[in-house]
């Protein structure tokens, strides 16, 4: 017993153990610079026949990234973010145009890290339009080809009601309606299916 207090008074002059760490083994924090290129594929649909501000957008990063040879974001991990402006095409005129912003990223580890990235390509589905926004296609060949279909077809029957002389005025007939149902209908909506890839750049450095 006499022995026993001894060793306790001795362990409390003694003190606490150093917690010192040596400095060398500390590693320090992975760093995805920016500028770095993230491919992602789109698993939800946006369109801007119904799609509306503040709308959601999600997607799986299709590539790892890595940092001095080892993987800091895995092949997989999910990417969200909304949609911050929609513009559908105009009458005669126009493109539809979806502005795009990727905020967060969710590692498989359940990890949250916030992006702030631009847009760096659409995958096909569009073209880049300034740092986040796809634009669609022109529908001005399709305009052409419906004013073109219609007076062909009011051509033809001009012909059969009156001769070689009703070509003229049928088909300027024709050419009224073609031009009519292209005023009267909006542009080609710009569809993102999903499966799309696309490229976010980063903005800003991130630590995952």
């Amino acid at each position: 017993m006499f022995g026993f207090v001894v060793l306790a008074a001795i362990l409390q002059l003694q003190g606490p153990k150093s917690l010192d760490i040596d400095p060398s083994k500390v590693q320090p924090p992975v760093v995805v610079p920016a500028g770095t290129v993230i491919p992602i594929t789109l698993t939800t649909r946006i369109t801007t026949k119904n799609a509306k501000d503040g709308d959601g957008i999600y997607g799986k990063t299709a590539f790892p990234i890595t940092v001095d040879n080892k993987i800091v974001i895995p092949e997989g991990s999910n990417v969200r973010g909304k949609i911050s402006e929609v513009k559908r095409p105009g009458r005669v005129k126009g493109k539809g145009e979806l502005t795009l912003s990727f905020q967060t990223l969710v590692l498989p580890s359940g990890i949250t890290v916030p992006l702030y990235t631009s847009l760096g390509g659409a995958g096909g589905s569009g073209e880049r339009k300034g740092e986040a926004t796809v634009q669609g296609e022109s529908s001005k060949g399709e305009d052409a080809k419906t004013v073109g279909t219609t007076a062909a077809t009011g051509g033809l029957i001009g012909v059969i009601a009156g001769g070689g002389k009703g070509a003229g005025v049928g088909g300027a007939g024709g050419a009224a309606v073609g031009t009519a149902a292209v005023l009267l209908s909006r542009g080609k909506d710009l569809v993102i299916e999903p499966g799309t890839q696309i490229e976010i750049v980063l903005d800003r450095p991130i630590e995952p």
